[in-house]
């Protein structure tokens, strides 16, 4: 099975969402029309990192949806900022209730389903199973980069991702293998890493990979990498100076074949 990924789409930084402006939506689907490949696949795996506004998300998703037979999506950590002082009200200071939210208006939309805390999914006989992958933050370094250096501690509000990544793992210790592992966060030092000059807020390294394509997002790059026989592959949108390749791209998927 061949299934299509993309992940930071950033989609606010690229068709911007101002008040009651009435044709935002339709210009998110324009933009988001450029990013197709000629041939969709029949999946699409969404990493993470929308929009930082519930109602552009849900755009987006809507969209993919009238495109793709199935397509999964998980949280990035963007997708729980709360950016302005009016979505802090209406989310009364809690990241969580702007995820509630979303989960909520995608549910009216057959063709998506979330992903949270390495929950299992079958398509076509292709398992699926994904997660934010939320870092720990246990090293002191690591705290200090996330409370010094990080948007994260500034705009994901009332949200304590360090237990979030401890029920994440138990959950995780738990999944059976499967075909396709979707993570926002990475699972393996990848070269933006080395760029970054540390990993801190941007790995979660995962001991065993169970699966044979991992797909993920949150570092800003455009790449395939392979390792212990797993394909892993991310494509970021990014922000839009950065300039990246605005496409979304492709991964052949090996069904395993399990009594």
């Amino acid at each position: 099975m061949n299934i299509d990924y993309i992940s930071d789409l950033h989609l606010d930084f690229y068709v911007k969402v101002k008040g009651d402006d009435a044709d935002y939506t339709e210009r998110t689907r324009v933009f988001l029309a450029e990013l197709l490949p000629k041939v969709c696949a029949d999946v699409l795996v969404v990493a993470g990192d929308l929009s930082h506004y519930n109602r552009q998300s849900f755009d987006a998703l809507k969209f993919f949806s009238e495109h793709y037979a199935q397509v999964f999506f998980v949280f990035g950590n963007h997708d729980y900022y709360l950016v302005s002082n009016k979505q802090r009200r209406k989310y009364h200071e809690r990241s969580a209730e702007r995820e509630v939210e979303l989960i909520e208006l995608v549910s009216a939309l057959d063709r998506i389903q979330v992903l949270q805390k390495f929950e299992v999914a079958v398509y076509n006989g292709v398992r699926f199973a994904g997660a934010t992958n939320w870092y720990s933050l246990e090293l002191d370094a690591a705290w200090q980069f996330y409370r010094d250096v990080s948007n994260d501690s500034v705009l994901i509000k009332k949200y304590m991702i360090a237990e979030q990544h401890q029920e994440e793992m138990a959950a995780y210790r738990e999944m059976p293998s499967v075909d396709v592992l979707i993570t926002h966060v990475p699972p393996i030092e990848i070269d933006s890493h080395r760029a970054y000059g540390n990993s801190y807020c941007y790995l979660n390294e995962l001991e065993t990979v169970k699966a044979s394509v991992c797909v993920f997002g949150h570092c800003h790059e455009q790449q395939v990498y392979e390792q212990d026989g797993v394909t892993f592959a991310i494509n970021a949108l990014g922000y839009p100076d950065q300039k990246l390749a605005r496409q979304i791209r492709t991964v052949r998927v090996e069904k395993t074949e399990r009594e």
